[in-house]
C-alpha cells in the first residue's frame, strides 16, 4: 500500500485486520505499512520531523544525522519502524510526539496535534493512542520532536520494564476502542 486512499480503501473492506510493517507480508488480514515510507516534511532549524509510518528508524537516523540530529528516545532495532516504535511504546516515547494522522475503524483520515509543542485542549489523542498496538486505528504520519544528538543520547536508554496493566488502563482502552473503531476491524 502506497497511498492513504488504498490504505483508506484496505480499512474500509477489512475485517480483523492486524498491521505490520515486514515487506513480504501479503495475507490480506494484514496491512502491510511498509511501503508507506519516507519523510514528509523536516524542519531542522526547528527541531520537528514528519514521517510516514512505515519509515524505518535507520532511515530517520540517516536523515537527521546530516543536521547532528537524532531521535530522543529509545528504539530496540533499527529496522523497526516508526509506526511501529509509536504502537509498541509507553510515555518515554509519547513525550516526543507532536502530532499524529490515522485512518479510524471506519476508514476516515484524521489528524491530532501538529508540529508546535502545544497546540491542544484537552485530551491529545497523538499521546493517546502511543502503545495502543494497532488495536485502535491505523497510524498513517507522525510528527516528532527531535534533538541535537548529544543532547538526545541521554534520552536514548532503555526505559525499565513496564509493570503488569491494571483494571483500569484495560476499562480505558475498551472505552477509546469504541471511539475509534466501533466496528472492531483493527484486532
Amino acid at each position: 500500500m502506497s497511498s492513504i486512499a488504498e490504505l483508506q480503501k484496505q480499512v474500509r473492506e477489512g475485517k480483523n485486520l492486524r498491521i505490520t510493517g515486514r515487506a513480504d507480508n501479503t495475507d490480506k488480514e494484514f496491512i502491510n505499512i511498509s511501503s508507506y515510507s519516507g519523510v514528509v516534511e523536516y524542519f531542522p532549524e526547528e527541531l520537528v520531523i514528519t514521517l510516514k509510518a512505515g519509515t524505518t528508524i535507520q532511515e530517520i537516523n540517516n536523515t537527521l544525522a546530516a543536521y547532528g540530529q537524532a531521535l530522543p528516545f529509545f528504539t530496540e532495532s533499527l529496522e523497526k519502524t516508526i509506526g511501529a516504535v509509536y504502537a509498541t511504546s509507553g510515555p518515554e516515547f509519547s513525550d516526543s510526539v507532536l502530532g499524529v494522522q490515522i485512518i479510524n475503524g471506519r476508514g476516515e483520515l484524521l489528524n491530532f496535534g501538529g508540529q508546535v509543542m502545544k497546540n491542544v485542549a484537552g485530551y491529545d489523542v497523538s499521546k493517546l493512542l502511543v502503545g495502543s498496538m494497532g488495536r485502535l486505528a491505523l497510524v498513517t504520519q507522525i510528527s516528532i520532536k527531535i534533538l541535537p544528538q548529544r543532547i538526545a543520547e541521554q534520552f536514548q536508554l532503555k526505559p525499565p520494564p513496564k509493570h503488569k496493566v491494571s483494571e483500569i488502563i484495560l476499562n480505558f482502552e475498551s472505552k477509546l476502542k469504541k471511539v475509534f473503531d466501533p466496528y472492531g476491524v483493527f484486532i
